[in-house]
């Protein structure tokens, strides 16, 4: 691997057709882009032209794109990946167009450098050149291009190149590294067939890194191949990473299965998605667009017909900026991260424009559709400004009761599993994510658990308590059944629920007694389900009224003892007896009579009909006549 591996950089020329770009490339490397046929007959820039720059020791990549208006598909192509931007500019014409369109979509598209050519100076004398680079500053004022140096060269006479050269190594050495993390994805540009090589595909790495023997899958076709051979700038390599030009020598695959368009990615680092949650922003030249319109889509080397569907308005206009989701044939699936950016076109050129619209950013793939009056709207808008942790947190809060798997968040985020163990551990650690199952479970939003362990605890009833099975029937079909053990689990800690292989009752409550109402605790126990009415505890104990009543409030507060009705307390343990004795015998003869009630209770009717009414009041029985039977 070289020196340039280590930072790699593109450098792409745009500007009005005829002003040059392919002349000024030839110049600069001995290359010529102007590879086809129809190029050399026709004098244009049909297709995207490659060629390497040596300044300062290091290879930079040149990316030379058509400027005719026809040929945009080609231009935002080439400027996917770019780093810098050469704006090509002729003395003897000016701004045109093409200079304006193509100025929109690479500030749309990211790159926020760039360095303006103004070629063909050799045509024009000094005043003439004087008023043009007034025109392109005024141009230029409000873009990313405001402060870019204006320097002026001649293709043909070589006037102005070493400057050139100059003045892009100064621009180059300002512009970090690009990150190299994510899942590898190789938007392809060129793809054909070299004899004894067979089929190479081109591109720029826009995540992640590639190496020779690595498996791959085209997107969106699913077809796979093996990576034979690398090259950077015609030198053999045995990886390349982001932000690198490679040429892939594959083999499993046919010419015929590729095409401009697609992706290269690793089996199971990233799913295909056809509906995105994206940022987007009108030209100030467009036309308004209503909440729903067709657009041509351009992302990374692909054009899509898409629906854009505003979600938080019913209009955008010109220059105006909006959420919105872009949704694409299922079979037409692209190989999309947060992120990225993209360019929409209309089918209309614009007056003095041509047909680009606006572009912005993806903020969210493998979108769920966006319905009206949901909160979609407010979870985009907090994806566009999460950084990563945040990210992958909403992400799986988002998918509710089904959580997400290690791959599945690697497949919205744009990252590799490896990538993302430590921000899972560290948001596991601050309790805002909880993984089930094992070390390859899944992961839920602590909130989501939170939500569903209060509704698994209303399920089981205070009574009778629930069939396992039927517990996790009421609660969402998506939720994992290791999911749902988990929460039995935290409930049986908490103290909250029994759990057995088939059944889920409510715990006895855990109390404990003031050792100064101990005694009074032992007395219900004796009383069982007789004892005296609450006036008459101090003079049965021998406590002082205020103190009685005191302990009586606290011993109700903890459960100990329950209020049966106003003048009558009993010991819980006494009524839990009770209620099972009862359960057993509804369970077995499904009603009982008043007699059958006497029995059970073992008292007299002065406390069988108020004990009778409660479990009327819990909803345990229901009264028929003289017979009380089980509710349904």
């Amino acid at each position: 691997m070289t020196a340039d591996a280590a930072h790699p950089l593109v450098v792409g020329t745009a500007g009005h057709i005829d002003h040059g770009k392919t002349a000024l490339v030839y110049a600069l490397t001995g290359v010529d882009t102007d590879r086809l046929a129809v190029e050399k007959q026709r004098g244009i820039t049909t297709e995207l032209g490659f060629a390497p720059l040596v300044l300062d020791g290091r290879t930079i990549a040149i990316v030379d794109v058509p400027g005719h208006e026809r040929f945009i598909k080609s231009m935002v192509a080439g400027a996917v990946g770019v780093d810098l931007v050469v704006m090509v500019i002729a003395a003897d014409e000016g701004v045109m167009p093409q200079t304006r369109e193509h100025l929109d979509i690479c500030h749309l598209l990211g790159v926020r450098r760039g360095v303006i050519a103004l070629t063909k100076s050799d045509l024009v004398d000094d005043d003439w050149r004087a008023l043009v680079e007034d025109e392109i500053r005024t141009a230029v004022a409000d873009s990313f291009l405001a402060s870019a140096p204006i320097v002026p060269v001649s293709a043909k006479t070589g006037a102005g190149l070493d400057a050139l050269r100059a003045t892009l190594a100064a621009e180059l050495a300002q512009l970090p590294p690009r990150p190299t993390v994510g899942a590898l994805r190789l938007p392809l540009d060129r793809v054909f067939t070299m004899r004894g090589f067979g089929t190479v595909v081109t591109g720029t790495i826009a995540s992640g890194a590639v190496a020779i023997g690595d498996e791959l899958v085209v997107i969106p076709s699913g077809a796979t191949g093996r990576v034979r051979g690398l090259q950077i700038h015609g030198q053999p390599v045995l990886r390349a990473v982001a932000g690198m030009r490679c040429a892939v020598n594959l083999g499993g695959l046919a010419v015929e299965d590729l095409a401009r368009g697609d992706t290269l990615v690793r089996p199971g680092e990233l799913e295909p998605s056809h509906i995105l949650d994206v940022r987007v922003r009108l030209v100030p030249t467009a036309r308004p667009i209503d909440r729903r319109a067709r657009v041509l889509l351009h992302h990374g080397t692909a054009q899509r017909l898409a629906q854009l569907s505003l979600v938080d308005r019913e209009q955008l206009g010109p220059g105006e900026e909006a959420l919105a989701q872009l949704r694409l044939d299922a079979t037409e699936a692209l190989a999309a991260a947060p992120g990225d950016r993209f360019i929409i076109r209309g089918t209309v050129t614009l007056a003095n424009h041509g047909t680009t619209l606006g572009g912005g950013e993806i903020v969210r793939v493998l979108a769920a559709r966006a319905r009206r009056g949901s909160e979609h709207a407010e979870v985009v808008a907090r994806l566009a400004t999460a950084r990563l942790p945040e990210r992958v947190a909403e992400e799986v809060r988002t998918t509710a009761a089904a959580g997400l798997d290690l791959p599945a968040i690697g497949h919205r985020v744009g990252r590799t599993p490896a990538e993302l163990t430590a921000v899972l551990d560290a948001l596991i650690e601050r309790g805002e994510l909880v993984r089930v199952g094992d070390e390859r479970g899944v992961y839920l939003h602590a909130a989501v658990l939170a939500s569903l362990s209060a509704t698994l605890r209303g399920l089981v009833d205070p009574t009778a308590g629930v069939a396992r099975e039927e517990a996790r029937s009421r609660l969402p079909q998506a939720l994992p059944r290791a999911a749902f053990d988990a929460l039995v689990d935290e409930l049986v800690r908490a103290g909250a629920v029994v759990a057995t292989a088939d059944r889920l009752t409510r715990a006895a409550p855990r109390v404990v007694i003031n050792p100064a109402d101990a005694a009074l605790v032992e007395r219900f126990r004796a009383w069982a389900l007789e004892p005296p009415r609450p006036k008459e505890i101090p003079a049965a104990t021998g406590m002082a009224e205020p103190a009685a009543r005191a302990a009586l409030e606290r011993l109700l507060a903890a459960r100990t003892i329950t209020k049966v009705k106003p003048d009558y307390y009993v010991g819980t343990e006494a009524l839990d007896a009770l209620r099972a004795r009862l359960i057993a015998h509804l369970d077995t003869r499904g009603e009982i009579t008043p007699q059958e009630w006497k029995d059970v209770c073992g008292t007299s009717r002065k406390f069988s009909i108020p004990l009778a009414e409660f479990f009327d009041g819990e909803k345990l029985t229901l009264r028929v006549g003289e017979i009380r039977r089980r509710r349904k």
